[in-house]
Parts: structure tokens; sequence; C-alpha cells
């Protein structure tokens, strides 16, 4: 089961490496407007979507690579067991929190209303943070461990879903971008 989950990891860092050349590639072509722009340059409904999936898919990217650092330095702490579970879960339920909070206020600087991408990663960073809570609670102060595979099962689903939101938009504008060529042709 972990060689699967392992390969499947592996998989999905493949993805979002695609979805990191995507938004360089359009970082390439409007510059600092992505984070900075004016509200001038949020006339339309394609204009909210294109920069709050933007901030989304930055958001989620840099967070996850946090997050994955830092499980690793959690998990590498020599502490007594039932201490060392309670501050891994609760260190990763912050910081899902404070991507949420990060997401959230990106989202009011810029002024764009949230796209069905960046609803899509809130609500399964909720259920991701209410996951680990449950762990919290179940691991670390009832001693009980068999809901471990509730738990991976769930958190693999919700980055899935996570995953297939912040491809939408990149498939969506790769799609109209091929139909306007062939049009041409």
């Amino acid at each position: 089961m972990n060689d699967i989950l392992y390969g499947l990891g592996w998989g999905l860092k493949g993805v979002e490496l695609l979805i990191v050349l995507f938004w360089l590639y359009k970082f390439s072509k409007m510059r600092w407007k992505l984070f900075f722009g004016q509200k001038k340059d949020l006339a339309s409904v394609q204009h909210h979507e294109l920069y709050s999936s933007f901030l989304t898919a930055f958001c989620f990217l840099i967070f996850h690579l946090i997050g994955s650092e830092l499980e690793q330095f959690l998990l590498s702490l020599q502490m007594d067991k039932q201490k060392h579970i309670g501050l891994f879960y609760t260190c990763m339920i912050v910081l899902r929190f404070s991507s949420l909070l990060t997401l959230f206020s990106l989202h009011l600087v810029r002024g764009c209303t949230f796209s069905p991408t960046a609803r899509v990663c809130v609500y399964s960073t909720i259920v991701v943070m209410a996951l680990m809570g449950m762990q919290l609670i179940t691991r670390n102060y009832f001693d009980y461990h068999d809901l471990s595979i509730i738990y991976k099962v769930g958190l693999w689903i919700c980055n899935l879903m996570a995953i297939t939101a912040l491809c939408t938009y990149p498939i969506r504008c790769l799609k109209g971008y091929f139909r306007e060529k062939y049009a041409m042709a």
C-alpha cells in the first residue's frame, strides 16, 4: 500500500510541475499584473477566474512545499510519542489554517471573487483539517490508532480533488488555444 501511495505522490508532483510551468508561462506574459493588477483589470468574470486561479495555485503550491518540509522536520524530532503526535497534528492544522488565511487575504487584497478552483481547494483543505483534528483527538488523547486508514484515504481524496481543481483552468486555456489555432488554419 505504501509503495502505491509513494508512486501516486510522485505522479501528483509531476502534475503540480505542469501546473507551475503553465503559470510561469502566464506570468511571463502578464508579469506582475497577476499579483498587483489594478481594479480595471477585473473587467469580466474570466479575469476574476484568471486571477483567482493563479492566486489559488500559487498559495496551494507554496504551502504544499512548506508543509512537506515541515512534515519531514516534525517526523525527525525525537520526543515522547504522545507529545510527538500532538505536536505534529497541531502544527499541520495551523499550517493548513494559515494557507486558508493567506488565500482569503490574497483574494481580498486583489479584489477578485473566488473561482470554482479556489472554492474546491478551500473546501478540501477544511476537510483535511477536520481529518487531522480527528487524528489528533483519537491518536493523542485516546491512544486509538485504527482510524489511520480513513485519514490516509481522506487525505488522498482531498489532495486529488484539489489538484484536479487546479488543473481545470490550465486545461480549459489550452483547449481554447488549440481551438483558436485550428480555427485559423
